[in-house]
């Protein structure tokens, strides 16, 4: 599949949302469909691959790709969280919990073992895809977006502890991203996609326009628009989506920093704008530096 330069300005656009969404900045609601956008991608383009390598093969890249940063923004987190303890003189319990296993220590690392486990969990389906006819392929896709429409009905109205509520949030995000892969070539957008994203959106509008229904809608539309106007993929293209996840990573920092320094109000539109640019500054200091602490991405 020829890359997207289209798509690589939209990964950077959805991390800005992410820092907009954690900020709690106006327009918050709207900067979050970035978290679903990113998984939508993530498995859109894991799907080629998952079809054309064995699963070791397949599982082994996906895992250095997705857990290799994990681990090292793990440390650093980890090491912050140590010295909060030391500065403060409290205890590990208020800095550390079991969940963190899961996700490491700060929540939104979570996102990266979830891709992953939903990267690597797509190879099945990937594989019978091929066997399987277009009735075969239209049947599977809406069932997968059948099975999204629930779980965003009942992820909202389950309480859930951490990370679990993360991870069912995301779970619809993953079903449509392996079901545009199913029924989408990845050129052109057909009528079987159109139809069926048709259907999702009236699903849940008769289940009541549950909480993350519009978050989903908006990052299908997002690709959508993506793929029906590609740009050419440049070195400038590439730096941008390498930038975006970069940011998604290291802005918790950025925001906790500017909170404690400045008197910038909470849940500003000054605070959002200033952390988004204080972010990428230093992604691109980062980077620089060529430190591991980047993200490259397909």
């Amino acid at each position: 599949m020829e890359r997207n330069g289209t798509l690589d300005y939209a990964r950077l656009g959805a991390a800005i949302g992410i820092v907009v969404f954690h900020v709690g900045a106006p327009g918050a609601s709207i900067g979050y469909a970035g978290l679903p956008f990113f998984l939508i991608l993530l498995v859109y383009l894991a799907f080629p691959a998952a079809v054309k390598h064995e699963f070791s093969d397949y599982a082994k890249a996906k895992s250095v790709r997705l857990l290799q940063p994990w681990i090292v923004w793990s440390f650093i987190y980890g090491v912050l969280k140590l010295a909060e303890v030391l500065v403060t003189g409290g205890q590990l319990s208020s800095e550390f919990a079991p969940w963190m296993l899961l996700t490491g220590p700060a929540l939104h690392l979570w996102f990266l073992p979830f891709a992953c486990a939903a990267c690597i969990s797509i190879w099945p389906l990937a594989h019978l895809s091929t066997r399987i006819g277009p009735t075969g392929l239209l049947a599977c896709s809406a069932t997968g977006l059948l099975f999204a429409a629930i779980i965003v009905d009942l992820s909202a109205n389950l309480t859930s502890s951490q990370p679990v509520a993360q991870w069912l949030h995301a779970l619809p995000a993953v079903l449509v991203g392996a079901t545009l892969a199913l029924i989408n070539d990845g050129k052109q957008i057909s009528w079987a996609t159109a139809t069926l994203l048709s259907a999702l959106i009236f699903i849940l509008l008769l289940l009541g326009w549950p909480p993350g229904s519009m978050q989903l809608v908006l990052a299908c539309g997002a690709l959508l628009l993506c793929l029906t106007f590609p740009l050419p993929s440049t070195s400038t293209t590439r730096s941008l989506a390498d930038l975006a996840l970069t940011v998604y990573l290291a802005h918790p920092i950025v925001i906790s920093i500017l909170l404690r320094t400045t008197k910038l109000a909470e849940n500003s539109a000054v605070l959002a704008i200033t952390a988004v640019s204080c972010t990428i500054m230093f992604a691109l200091a980062l980077r620089r530096l060529r430190i591991l602490v980047t993200f490259k991405v397909i």
